[in-house]
């Protein structure tokens, strides 16, 4: 049994260095993502790996730092309901495995959140085009008085490249921001 000891303790020891040391994506990862129909966005940067054999995604996904108070903080209810394709085949669903970071013109050496998938890895993967899907989404809807008027506010594709660098708000970043690079108003 004391043999056992030591060993449990360094594969205890490696798990925790593996986990301290944060994958950082390369040099060229696929960008998607949307807006909300109020501005700002969400964007997606993300790359496919060989992990021992198996096909990893590892990526970062970014919200807009100034955004109206109804989508503030739902980036991660879009993040749900999207999904990564490669070639069409659809590999993983919900992309809250994704590490959020603040937007930024390249996400390139960004630290990632990656999963690993059970689809084996295959000859040329690395030269496949990855594509981000975040469909449109309702993200409020709400009506007021007999006419059935209200606020209608959507998530869909965006024209631009980098949603997450887009402005959503008029209003100074210290009254909008999403908490990730602004202050608070105690």
């Amino acid at each position: 049994m004391r043999p056992v000891a030591p060993l449990l303790a360094l594969l205890l020891g490696l798990t925790a260095a593996q986990a301290a040391s944060p994958v950082k994506l390369g040099p060229h990862p696929v960008l998607g993502g949307g807006e909300y129909s109020t501005g700002g966005g969400v964007t997606v940067a993300v790359e496919l790996r060989n992990f021992g054999g198996k096909t990893g995604l590892c990526g970062v996904w970014a919200e807009s730092e100034r955004l109206t108070a109804y989508v503030r903080h739902k980036g991660g209810k879009v993040l749900a309901k999207g999904s990564i394709a490669l070639a069409g085949q659809v590999l993983t669903y919900d992309l809250g495995f994704l590490n959020q970071v603040a937007p930024a013109p390249s996400y390139a050496g960004a630290p990632a959140g990656c999963v690993r998938l059970d689809r084996p890895w295959r000859a040329g993967d690395d030269n496949r085009r990855l594509e981000v899907r975040l469909p449109r989404q309702e993200m409020q809807f709400g009506r007021s008085g007999r006419q059935g008027g209200g606020l209608r506010i959507t998530f869909g594709p965006s024209e631009s490249a980098n949603p997450a660098l887009l402005s959503g708000s008029v209003l100074p970043s210290e009254w909008t921001g999403t908490g990730s690079a602004s202050g608070s108003l105690d």
